[in-house]
């Protein structure tokens, strides 16, 4: 009888080893599948704000001349900091190493002093984009509010 209590025993336990292992693996496929979700949140988050500010620059340009909008940027996307920059074919970003862009229509994008270049866009700061005449051609310039 004793040795039948042993061979339970050692089913049991082979058992609950098996079962324990099975756990420690669906918990880590969890663990994966929730860090996947809270990257893809700030990519999501990154990607809003892109398209918000790609809208403003075209809704300005669709606008005409002397059309402008103010645009705050928030300080952080869900806690991670984040690069924004603009130019003539888009606004683009990058939050955690990974990077986007939202395409704008071709202008002729400027900024404050009418140099015609990339403009980095910081968080927490107050932009004016504005739709001017120059010459013949419509720009559109980028300032920051103080």
């Amino acid at each position: 009888m004793r040795c039948e209590r042993g061979v339970f025993t050692t089913d049991f336990l082979f058992s609950i080893l098996c079962l324990s292992m099975i756990i420690l693996f669906l918990a880590s496929t969890a663990s994966y599948r929730m860090d996947y979700a809270n990257d893809e949140r700030l990519l999501t988050g990154l990607r809003v704000l892109m398209d918000r500010i790609a809208g403003d620059i075209n809704l300005v340009l669709a606008g005409g001349p002397g059309h402008e909008i103010t645009v705050k940027l928030p300080s952080n996307i869900e806690g991670s900091r984040y690069q924004l920059w603009v130019n003539s074919s888009g606004v683009y970003g990058m939050v955690d190493g990974r990077y986007g862009k939202s395409p704008i229509y071709p202008c002729i994008l400027v900024d404050s002093n009418g140099n015609s270049r990339t403009i980095m866009l910081r968080p927490g700061k107050t932009y004016k984009i504005k739709n001017l005449i120059e010459g013949k051609k419509a720009i559109i310039m980028i300032i920051e509010v103080k």
